[in-house]
């Protein structure tokens, strides 16, 4: 995807990458060996169906999921040679990820949800900052709501919240309007490549719909475990 020499512009290499879960005895073979070249600032999008490999693929780059072989590699940084406490600190205020379900704390308000990241990772102006970025997604008037309060659209603005508050470099979503009616989807997916634009964060998102990944820069099809085409959209309407 990138002329060689580039390397300083790479926010994510994948080199050989295999991921293999079940048994030693019985292993099933989710990732079958991915190369893939992720620029700093870009959007792309992971487009394939169901069992593609593409939620697998996402949680390995973002450090959620540890490969079974080959390398991955985050700003530089070798995922691969991190233990566990490591990993946790490369991740933090690094990369923000949105995922379908909203996984909020149902205990509090959407302010607590985005600040209380933010105060454990050390920011002192951690509720400052919630706010400032509840407003930013058209929630300053729902602050002190707690997510059974808030429509499905509104968690998942409190979610691309409390992802973009710690100011990461790199932004995952997966299926991030999968749980959100037509409508309702459009406008988070509007809200997230502009949070993505305001941040000058790198976008990757997980996506079996290919009106959304037409929007991004370069678009990634995967098929059985495989990268099967890479290719930059026509025009990318973000």
């Amino acid at each position: 995807m990138h002329a060689p020499g580039q390397a300083d512009h790479i926010a994510i290499r994948a080199r050989d990458v295999t991921l293999s879960l079940g048994t030693r005895d019985a292993p099933v073979e989710i990732l079958k060996g991915i190369d893939l070249d992720i620029a700093r600032g870009e959007s792309i999008a992971i487009l394939g169906a169901s069992g593609s490999g593409k939620s697998s693929l996402m949680a390995v780059l973002s450090g959620l999921e540890r490969a079974s072989g080959g390398s991955v590699q985050v700003g530089g940084v070798d995922y691969g040679t991190l233990n566990e406490d490591e990993l946790a600190r490369a991740r933090r205020g690094h990369v923000g990820i949105v995922l379908q379900a909203f996984h909020l704390l149902p205990t509090m308000t959407a302010l607590e949800n985005v600040a209380v990241p933010l105060e454990l990772s050390g920011a002192a102006d951690a509720f400052a900052r919630a706010e400032a970025e509840l407003v930013a997604v058209g929630l300053g008037h729902r602050l002190d709501h707690y997510p059974a309060q808030l429509s499905g659209g509104e968690q998942q603005r409190v979610a691309i919240a409390r992802a973009v508050a710690p100011r990461p470099e790199i932004l995952f979503a997966d299926e991030p309007t999968g749980n959100l009616d037509a409508s309702t989807g459009a406008s988070v997916t509007d809200l997230l490549f502009e949070r993505h634009r305001a941040a000058g964060a790198t976008l990757l998102i997980i996506t079996h719909d290919p009106a959304l990944a037409e929007r991004c820069q370069c678009v990634v099809e995967m098929s059985d475990g495989r990268i099967v085409s890479e290719r930059r959209a026509e025009a990318a309407a973000v």
